[in-house]
C-alpha cells in the first residue's frame, strides 16, 4: 500500500504527459473570402438603415483570382466600378481590404472583420461614403 501511494504522483504525471501533443502551434487560418457574398445589414454610424436601402439584387463576387464583380442595384457602396481587383492587408488576420476598378488608377480602402456569425464566416466592410463624419458598415453573408 505505501509504495502505491509513492506510485501514484508519477503515474498521474506520466499519463498527463502522454496527453500533451509536442510541437503543435496553433495557427489562425486563412480567411477564404473567395465567394458570392450578399448584404443582410447596413449600418451608418451604428443606426440600422437597412430598411431604407434597396439591396435585395446586390452581389459582390470576390474571386480566387482576386477580381471582383458587383452586381444588381446601384447601392452606396465604397466603390462604384462594376469590376476591378480586390485585396486584403493580410490573408489571415484581415484588417483593410482595398478595391481597385478596372477603369481607374485610384484605390478604395475600407475596413474588414470576418466574424462567424451562426456557424458562418460573415463579411463585415466598413467606408466613409463621402462625408469623413459617416460611417457604412456593410455586414455581408456568403450566397449559398
Amino acid at each position: 500500500m505505501r509504495v502505491q501511494k509513492k506510485l501514484l504522483p508519477f503515474i498521474v504525471i506520466v499519463i498527463m504527459l502522454s496527453c500533451v501533443k509536442k510541437n503543435e502551434t496553433l495557427m489562425e487560418p486563412v480567411k477564404d473570402l473567395n465567394a458570392l457574398w450578399r448584404i443582410e445589414t447596413v449600418t451608418r454610424n451604428e443606426t440600422d438603415i437597412t430598411k431604407f436601402i434597396d439591396s435585395s439584387g446586390f452581389r459582390l463576387m470576390l474571386s480566387p483570382d482576386k477580381t471582383y464583380k458587383l452586381e444588381g442595384n446601384n447601392i452606396p457602396f465604397i466603390v462604384d466600378a462594376s469590376t476591378g481587383t480586390w485585396s486584403v492587408d493580410d490573408p489571415q488576420y484581415p484588417y483593410k481590404i482595398t478595391f481597385m476598378p478596372n477603369d481607374s488608377t485610384s484605390t478604395f480602402t475600407g475596413d474588414v472583420a470576418t466574424p462567424v456569425t451562426k456557424g458562418n464566416r460573415t463579411l463585415n466592410i466598413t467606408f466613409s461614403p463621402g462625408c469623413e463624419a459617416n460611417s457604412d458598415t456593410y455586414i455581408f453573408e456568403k450566397v449559398q
